[in-house]
Parts: C-alpha cells; sequence; structure tokens
C-alpha cells in the first residue's frame, strides 16, 4: 500500500498486514537492513518527526519493547515467520490521497523508524503498515477519522492491476452478493477473529471445522499479510478427500513441499475444472472460492490445494490468496426491543460512554435524550445522562446553521441553541442544542465512535414517553436526523425489522452494506421528496382486502408529494375517510363474527372474538405501493386486541391530523431498508426475532 510521510512528505510502498499492528519504516542509518529499492526514510530530512520516550502509554503498548540509552522507545518486533525488526518508536506525519487530487494529514501519527531487520521482506517493500485491531495499528490511530472503517479488494497476484484501500464512508460494502459475518473481540486485539463454522466442496456435505476453544474467541483470523489459508489438520484432511474425489487428474508431490495436495496439469490444457470450496462463516455468510482463490500454481504445471495445516502455528488463518477479488470491510449496529406501542434503540453517549434507550423514530429529525437537571420530564427508570460529567459534550451556539435547522428554536440567556420541540400527540420536549460522541456497536464487539454529533439535551419534558424511554433518537430525512448526520458514513443507507410487539424478541437497526435488503420476496418502492424532508413519503395506489377488487387510495393532491409515509414511531396506519370506509366494507364481509364498539374509542371496526377460539381467519390486507410493490398484512399487522376478546381493525382515519400514515403494526416482521441515494424502500416479509 502507498502513503506519504514526513514534512516534506515522502510516498512511502509498504506491506498492507492485518494481522499486526506497528507501522514501520527502514529508516537511514540501517546499515543491517534487507535491501530495498526505493531510498531509506531520512528522519532528520523531516521537520515533524519526533521519538517517542520511554515513560509514555504509546510505549507501553509495544508487545516487544525497551529503553534505549537516551530514553528513547525501543522495539523489537518479531513476526510469525522468523522475521524481525528494531527500532525507535516515533511520531510523524502520515498523507493519504484523495479522491479529490489533495492530499489529508494526519499529524503526529506513531510508527516505527526501523535501524536494523531481517527476513523475508522484498526489496519493494520499504515497511510493513499494521492494519491490525492493536492501539498502534493505522486504522486504530485514524479512529474516528475514519468512523472506525476501511475496506480492501485485493486484486488477483497474477496482474499487475491495482486498487484501493479505503476509509470511512468510501469502505461501506453493500449490493445483493454481500455477505456479513461477525468480527469477535479476541486475545491479542491485534487480530481480527471470525467464526468459520464448515466447509463444503462443489456443494458436497459440509466439513464442520472445529470450534474454538472454551474461553477463546473465533476460532479463525482474517489476515492479508499472510498468504496462504491454514486450516486445522482434521478440516483438511476431510476437504482434501473431498477434492481429491472432484478432481480427476493425476496427484503429485509438490516440489517445494509446501503443499500436501496437489494436481498434474500439463495434460489438462484449460479444460480441467476444478471445484469451488465455500467457506461458511457465521451469521449466514457462504464466501465461495472459486479456482483462482482455492489453488495456486507451486512449480509449472502442478496446481496445489491452497490450504495448508495450521498445526505448526496453532492458529486457523484465512489468507490473502482466499481474499483475492472481494471486497472486505466491518459493519456496525443498534440493537432493536419492542416497548410500550413503540420500538426501543439502543447507541452510547458521551465520554465515558453511557448506554441509551430510546425511541426510535422514523417521522422525526432531532435526537433528544432526558439531562440533568430535569425537574419538570416524564419519570424514566434510567439515570438521566449528565452533560457535565462527559469530556466531549458541548452546547452549540445561537448562530449556528445547526441552530438553523431547528422547526421550533430560540436564543437561550447565554447564547444557547434552545429547542421547542412538538409532535402530534401534543407531546413536548425543551432544551439545548448540543454536540456529544455518539457510538454503537459494532459486529465484532467493538464501538465506532461519531464525534460532534449533534443532539438535544432535554431539561422539560411532557407527554405521553413510558418510563422505559431515555429519549427519542430522530431516523427522519432532515438535516439533525440520526441518519443524515451520519451520512456518507453509512453510505445514506439504514435498515431494521421490527418485532412483534407481543414477544419480548429483539433484533437490529443496521446501517450502510448490513442495511441492503434483498431476496425473492423483496418489493421495493420509491422514496418520494417531500415537504417537510423529515418525512418519508410513498405512493399509496390501491389496498386490497382478501384478493377482493381493490380499493383506490385518494391520491396526493397537486404539487404534493406522495399521499402516505412511512413512520416506526406511530403505532396505527392512518388513512383518508373515503379509503377507509371501502377498505371496511369489505373486511365486514369477509368476517363472520359479530361487530362491536370499541371500548377505547380508538377503533371504528371491531370483532367479538369471545367463541372463535383460534380458528377464526381475518383477511390479508395488500397495501399496493407504486412501482409494483404489493405489501401484504396478515393479520398480526391488519388486526389489533383493543380489549379482551376485542379485536379490531389496525386502520384509523387521517381526518385529524390530515396525512396517511403506514404505522409499526403494519411493518412488523418485515425487514425494511431505506437507501436515501437511491431514493428507494424495499420490504421483505421475514420473522424479526430470527434476525
Amino acid at each position: 500500500m502507498s502513503f506519504y510521510l514526513g514534512s516534506p512528505a515522502e510516498k512511502i510502498v509498504a506491506i498492507a498486514d492485518t494481522g499486526s499492528d506497528l507501522i514501520w519504516i527502514q529508516c537511514k542509518p540501517c546499515d543491517e537492513c534487507y535491501h530495498q529499492k526505493a531510498p531509506l526514510f531520512d528522519p532528520q530530512a523531516s521537520s515533524t518527526y519526533k521519538v517517542v520516550s520511554c515513560n509514555t502509554d504509546s510505549c507501553s503498548a509495544l508487545p516487544q519493547g525497551s529503553c534505549g540509552s537516551a530514553s528513547q522507545c525501543e522495539y523489537n518486533y518479531k513476526y510469525g515467520d522468523g522475521s524481525f525488526v528494531d527500532g525507535f518508536l516515533s511520531s510523524e506525519t502520515i498523507s493519504f490521497d484523495t479522491t479529490g487530487g489533495r492530499r489529508v494529514q494526519f499529524p503526529k501519527s506513531l510508527f516505527g523508524c526501523t535501524h536494523s531487520s531481517k527476513g523475508t521482506f522484498d526489496e519493494n517493500d520499504a515497511g510493513l503498515v499494521g492494519l491490525g485491531g492493536g492501539q498502534l495499528s493505522l486504522i486504530r490511530q485514524l479512529g474516528s477519522a475514519i468512523d472506525n472503517k476501511f475496506s480492501y479488494c485485493l486484486p488477483s497476484d497474477q496482474t499487475n492491476a491495482k486498487s484501493s484501500l479505503n476509509f470511512g464512508s468510501s469502505a461501506v460494502i453493500s449490493g445483493s452478493n454481500a455477505v456479513t459475518t461477525p468480527l469477535i473481540s479476541g486475545t491479542p486485539d491485534t487480530f481480527y477473529f471470525l467464526n468459520l463454522e464448515q466447509i463444503s466442496v462443489a456443494g458436497q456435505g459440509a466439513v464442520s471445522v472445529k470450534q474454538a476453544s472454551p474461553g477463546r474467541a473465533g476460532n479463525i483470523i482474517i489476515d492479508s499479510g499472510t498468504t496462504l489459508t491454514l486450516i486445522d489438520d482434521d478440516t483438511l484432511q476431510s476437504v482434501e478427500s473431498k477434492v481429491k474425489s472432484s478432481v480427476d487428474l493425476k496427484q503429485v508431490t509438490d516440489p517445494s513441499g509446501d503443499f500436501s495436495l496437489c494436481f498434474d496439469v500439463s495434460g489438462a490444457g484449460g479444460n480441467v475444472k476444478f471445484p469451488d470450496i465455500t467457506f461458511h462463516f457465521s451469521g449466514g455468510a457462504p464466501v465461495v472460492l472459486h479456482q483462482s482463490n482455492a489453488f495456486v500454481h507451486s512449480a509449472q504445471n502442478t496446481l496445489c490445494l491452497a490450504l495448508i495445516s495450521s498445526g505448526r502455528i496453532g492458529i486457523n488463518i484465512f489468507g490473502n490468496v482466499a481474499q483475492q477479488n472481494f471486497n472486505i470491510a466491518d459493519n456496525f449496529y443498534s440493537e432493536i426491543t419492542p416497548g410500550n406501542f413503540e420500538y426501543l434503540m439502543s447507541f452510547y453517549l458521551g465520554s465515558p460512554a453511557e448506554k441509551i434507550v430510546a425511541i426510535a423514530d422514523t417521522g422525526s429529525d432531532l435526537i433528544w435524550i432526558q439531562c440533568k437537571p430535569c425537574d419538570e420530564c416524564y419519570h424514566q427508570k434510567a439515570p438521566l445522562f449528565d452533560p457535565q460529567a462527559s469530556s466531549t459534550y458541548k452546547v452549540v451556539s445561537c448562530n449556528t446553521d445547526s441552530c438553523s435547522a431547528l422547526p421550533q428554536g430560540s436564543c437561550g440567556s447565554a447564547s444557547q441553541c434552545e429547542y421547542n420541540y412538538k409532535y402530534g400527540d401534543g407531546s413536548f420536549v425543551d432544551g439545548f442544542l448540543s454536540s456529544e460522541t455518539i457510538s454503537f456497536d459494532t459486529t465484532g464487539g467493538r464501538r465506532v465512535q461519531f464525534p460532534k454529533s449533534l443532539f438535544g439535551c432535554t431539561h422539560s419534558s411532557k407527554g405521553t414517553f413510558d418510563e422505559n424511554d431515555a429519549g427519542l433518537v430522530g431516523l427522519g430525512g432532515g438535516q439533525l436526523s440520526l441518519i443524515r448526520q451520519l451520512g456518507s458514513a453509512i453510505d445514506n443507507k439504514f435498515s431494521y425489522c421490527l418485532p412483534s410487539d407481543q414477544t419480548n424478541a429483539k433484533s437490529s437497526l443496521n446501517f450502510g452494506s448490513s442495511a441492503v435488503i434483498s431476496g425473492s420476496n423483496a418489493v421495493t418502492t420509491p422514496l418520494i421528496s417531500g415537504t417537510p424532508d423529515t418525512f418519508y413519503f410513498l405512493n399509496l395506489e390501491q389496498i386490497s382486502v382478501a384478493g377482493q377488487g381493490a380499493i383506490s387510495v385518494k391520491p396526493a393532491s397537486p404539487g404534493r408529494a406522495g399521499n402516505i409515509i412511512i413512520d416506526s414511531g406511530t403505532t396505527l396506519t392512518l388513512i383518508d375517510d373515503d379509503t377507509l370506509q371501502s377498505v371496511e366494507s369489505k373486511v365486514k364481509s369477509s368476517v363472520d363474527l359479530k361487530q362491536v364498539t370499541d371500548p377505547s374509542g380508538d377503533f371504528s371496526l371491531c370483532f367479538d372474538v369471545s367463541g372463535a377460539g383460534g380458528n377464526v381467519k381475518f383477511p390479508d390486507i395488500t397495501f399496493h405501493f407504486s412501482g409494483g410493490a404489493p405489501v401484504v398484512l396478515h393479520q398480526s399487522n391488519a388486526f389489533v386486541h383493543s380489549a379482551q376478546n376485542t379485536l379490531c381493525l389496525a386502520l384509523i382515519s387521517s381526518g385529524r391530523i390530515g396525512i396517511n400514515i403506514f404505522g409499526n403494526v403494519a411493518q412488523q416482521n418485515f425487514n425494511i431498508g431505506y437507501d436515501l441515494g437511491a431514493m428507494t424502500l424495499t420490504l421483505a416479509p421475514t420473522n424479526c426475532a430470527n434476525l
């Protein structure tokens, strides 16, 4: 990989290694070093170079370090193949190219200035860039500046092709062919541990892979710095057996002695086919290795299985041959749980981070949390967030674009940006617009941070909020919403799956590549830009009941956006009176039960189910969205219990508020993906409790 080092900047080309942490470069003087073609880096020629002293946390982070004669932090780094490097831990400006042709600088980055080295390094390498998970790696040093995201795509080593190591929003991977598996926290934190469940060959019965010992992390690491893939002996022998039965060629001994299964391809020409080998990672993530990923030439006319024994080093490794022509990255998420007619999501706020559980609301923008002091606030079970206890909290001033983005705001006595937020049900919150670090869990067990995120610190509130809610996260389309603030970091994509509110099941709010919804049962409809930009407008064309003739829905007025919004923060589905009456008429003709009055007064069509037992069937109600997107609501999505033995149609009139809403009861057990770049909404029926 290439980057720039020092001031003035020198271009460096070094090994990209996800299996180690330290960045090191060969420096002058370097008398006992491997030969490299490029000039050695001269630290004395750089105005920003500085040696790190021994008594620092950075020096303590070295796995093999000592104190030099002048109290410099000295490292002695050894690799699995016996190679070693010695030098001084230092700080320097590291720079990268941008897509716009400029360079971005990261001053005071830690790296090793190597003055002694020996091993299997190549003359084209000026050093090595550790991309692992430990404190000294490039990735951990860049940290929040890249939203803790990176990706790479390794071109075939049989070509001269070039590719990119990307950071931040450019590292988000999506698409129908993408698979995701958890990264697992382990020791040492350098390694990116995965869980490999099975390996299959040519679609034959899968071979189960030996799982990690109790108390250990995953059973394999992914490492761009290791060439071949290493597997435990039992699994390797089973895989080799299946490969032998799939390849009709003479087996030969590897002349190099590295491989245990090789074939003579001298007479095969280009016609022989070698089997695909599929690595089944946890989370339903099959990675198919074609011939170029699973077999390598050991010598002319000798093609060998690119899997070898991990017995000598004691750890399984998914190497770089297997990774070639895959785009590889990481993702983060928020846990979703059902609440009291609402859905709650979790995240972390502040420094030190406090876990927050708040309403997930696609129908509003502002993120707000109840803060100390909060004398006139609704009661919540969890402790109030204390802004004074956080080192990263800051109130936003009035004269800012952020403050101007508030729909209801004013200027406080000390020029703080004050908000006065009101919701459709009459609830309100008052407080100060502020900035703070928001964090999320990742699939690998670590957290990703988003510094200087805007949120509301609420000091006064009243309304229909529940004691389990610490606040609300606006997921709408406006400037202040979480989604718009994350923006390109999540490739403007998010998804959620709302489990039934009759269960304690948990699900996830996903971002970026993990938010791409696909499958044969998925339907997609356009998201329509409208006013206010908070709302996700859709166009609902028709509603049908039990397959009867469809009812046309009143279209939006000329010059207006779609005729319905989708809102996770509204419980029921609201429809205009004319359409509602027609739907009710068709439901009445489909249900052979006594109609009763709703005791709560909320619903206009209810049935007495006291004598029905579990045998009565209520009709499916299908919402036909534009773009050929029929969404079928079964009984649990279309009918709710208003009281014991009273089941009501979960559609009510939108007349009072003047806008149609597709509410969260209708959305339950659908995986729903928002792509704000493509302006599409995708829905796929699923059991959200299983996600």
